[in-house]
């Protein structure tokens, strides 16, 4: 064999080794897990709790009556006769509640009628906004502390009634009272202070 032939089949031993050596050289490249993009087959689905609002702490309060104490207001008014109330709720599957009435006597030919409604919404979220969405529609709200994540009270700008909310993470509740004639100064505190009795009192027994 002639030494112009051996060159040449040196030379192609030459190129192709450097060919295969390339080859391994992209294939250690590529092969690693971090460099291949993920099938789409295979990304994570989303999480259910991220999408779906959890429930919330209240169930919906039935029978109101059975557990609202209205001798709170004692010291205020005295209850004339028993106490009489219905279950709420159109629509179930947003919110559902009860409601409690009673009717209280004043000094002289006074009345005074005293309701309480309490609603669980199934989604906390809509408790918040229906709460916010009321504030300051009878009247000016005044902040009240010590009762759930949030409270306040008011004295209707059209009417001589006077009304304390709060919220509790999904329960919404209110303690209303529609006086004739009007109250006056101190029967108004008295009563807001009877209201905020009566509510620390009634929340806890309607988590369960």
């Amino acid at each position: 064999m002639s030494g112009t032939n051996r060159s040449r089949i040196w030379a192609v031993i030459g190129t192709s080794l450097v060919a295969i050596g390339l080859l391994i050289r992209l294939a250690t490249t590529w092969g690693g897990d971090d460099a291949l993009p993920s099938p789409s087959g295979s990304m994570p689905l989303p999480d259910a709790s991220a999408v779906t609002a959890a429930p919330g702490t209240y169930p919906p309060p039935r029978s109101l009556c059975e557990k609202v104490d209205f001798t709170e207001f004692a010291q205020v008014f005295k209850p004339q006769g028993a106490s009489d109330g219905y279950n709420t709720g159109l629509e179930p599957e947003v919110v559902s509640g009860s409601m409690c009435k009673q009717s209280m006597s004043r000094t002289g030919t006074g009345v005074v009628k005293v309701s309480v409604l309490c609603s669980a919404y199934r989604d906390p979220g809509k408790a918040v906004e229906a709460f916010d969405s009321l504030r300051g529609f009878y009247g000016p709200p005044e902040a009240v502390s010590g009762l759930g994540d949030e409270a306040y009270r008011y004295r209707a700008s059209k009417s001589p009634t006077v009304a304390m909310k709060v919220r509790d993470d999904n329960l919404d509740c209110q303690v209303e009272a529609e006086p004739n004639p009007p109250l006056d100064d101190s029967e108004t505190e008295s009563s807001f202070t009877a209201m905020h009795q009566l509510l620390a009192t009634l929340i806890p027994k309607l988590a369960h």
